[in-house]
């Protein structure tokens, strides 16, 4: 009976060890206690290299201070060798090395420089060891001045228009603003957009553009370091007629009779016009601004006179200015006394009275000489402009306008004035 007792124990031991999920169970816990005994123990060292360490390049108060920055080679990354615990490497992430390139202290101007890297541990506690050189040990960066400039655009899109027709480009941006280090945007000399539209244009349409930087001789530039506020751009093409009209003089003053084409030449003497089909329809002729007769007299003038546009047209030859030539010394002048009998005021309200005091005035009159021999101050209406008197009593001058009446080819030369009384009614 007692050695049945004994024997009981022992056999459940060994069927205990006969059983494969216990060897398994008792075979994982061995283990993980080697492990654990064997990576605590600090005399079981091991070696690992950490990557992609960003790199920490400080420039000098002085290069702060002259507006310096960074534009290449402070992006780039290292690697160092590592020796500990597996422990301890088996946390160690990039966030516990710093490194750094200490001559970048020293930089105070515009230029490329080499730069020398160390590492060193974030904690200096930490219980690891840094064991080999930067991986790289040396990198170069660019340092210059931030410079920004705005361009407008320049078309530089190859493109056909149908005979009769004009293409009128614009672009969703007028300008392109340029950034980046000063020595590369001071070789931009242009701005401008390219491209290739293929046929001919009769109707408006659009295409994207890339945005493209042209130096001095119209060479392409490429460069990383510059940055563009637009890199593409849309180019609509108005797509309108034109039609190639005479200009006319537009004048003043200028008696009804006198044909102004006798005495001028144009030069040019036609503007190409383009505008919508409606409106380039009821278009006859293109006027400059105008010619004041009270200004001439009977001498040569040359005169540069501005072409006035319509709205929705658009002038394309590129001509703003036409050169008027005027020969009138054919003409003849002759002075005329106009009494203040002949006077008359306009534009006076009723609740004033006036008394004109010039007593006469001497006017020029200009015009073929058969017909100025034959004017007197009968033919001429005399007017005083008083529509500009509100409130004001008293001695007033007031320029006065002369006329010559009926159909003729004479005029009144100058400007006048005379001098009035008004009084409350």
């Amino acid at each position: 009976m007692k050695n049945n007792k004994h024997a009981r124990p022992n056999s459940r031991f060994k069927r205990l060890f006969k059983s494969n999920k216990f060897l398994i169970i008792l075979s994982l816990i061995i283990s993980l206690s080697i492990w654990v005994a064997i990576s605590l123990s600090d005399t079981n060292e091991t070696t690992t290299t950490v990557s992609d360490i960003p790199i920490s390049i400080n420039l000098s108060k002085d290069a702060d201070r002259n507006g310096l920055k960074i534009f290449t080679g402070n992006d780039q990354k290292a690697s160092v060798t590592v020796t500990g615990n597996r422990l301890t490497l088996g946390s160690i992430t990039n966030e516990d090395i710093i490194i750094s390139a200490p001559t970048a202290g020293t930089i105070s101007t515009t230029g490329t420089y080499p730069l020398s890297l160390t590492a060193n541990k974030a904690n200096p506690s930490d219980r690891f060891e840094i064991t080999s050189t930067v991986s790289p040990s040396v990198i170069t960066i660019f340092v210059d001045k931030q410079k920004k400039e705005s361009y407008d655009i320049v078309n530089k899109i190859k493109y056909n228009v149908s005979e009769g027709y004009h293409a009128v480009v614009t672009t969703s941006v007028d300008s392109i603003t340029v950034s980046g280090p000063q020595s590369e945007v001071d070789k931009v000399a242009s701005v401008g957009i390219t491209g290739n539209i293929s046929g001919e244009l009769k109707d408006n349409t659009s295409i994207e553009c890339d945005v493209k930087l042209f130096d001095n001789s119209g060479s392409v530039i490429t460069s990383n370091m510059i940055t563009l506020s637009e890199n593409k751009v849309t180019a609509n093409f108005s797509v309108l007629p034109y039609k190639e009209l005479p200009i006319k003089i537009a004048t003043k003053n200028k008696p009804s009779q006198l044909n102004i084409e006798d005495y001028c030449t144009v030069i040019p003497d036609t503007v190409k016009i383009a505008a919508p089909a409606e409106t380039l329809e009821k278009l006859k002729s293109i006027s400059t601004n105008e010619i004041d007769f009270a200004t001439i007299t009977n001498k040569s003038y040359d005169l540069e006179k501005k072409l006035e546009i319509p709205s929705k047209c658009i002038n394309i030859s590129d001509v703003d200015t036409v050169n008027v030539k005027m020969n009138l010394h054919s003409l003849d002048s002759k002075t005329l006394k106009v009494d203040s009998e002949s006077f008359t005021v306009s534009g006076l309200s009723d609740k004033y009275t006036y008394n004109i005091i010039t007593e006469s005035l001497n006017i020029q009159i200009i015009g073929p000489s058969s017909q100025i021999k034959k004017i007197t101050q009968a033919d001429l209406s005399c007017e005083i402009d008083a529509s500009s008197i509100d409130g004001t009593t008293g001695s007033i001058t007031l320029p006065v306008k002369f006329k010559v009446n009926g159909d003729t080819s004479s005029w009144v030369y100058g400007n006048y004035k005379v001098n009035i009384s008004i009084d409350n009614s």
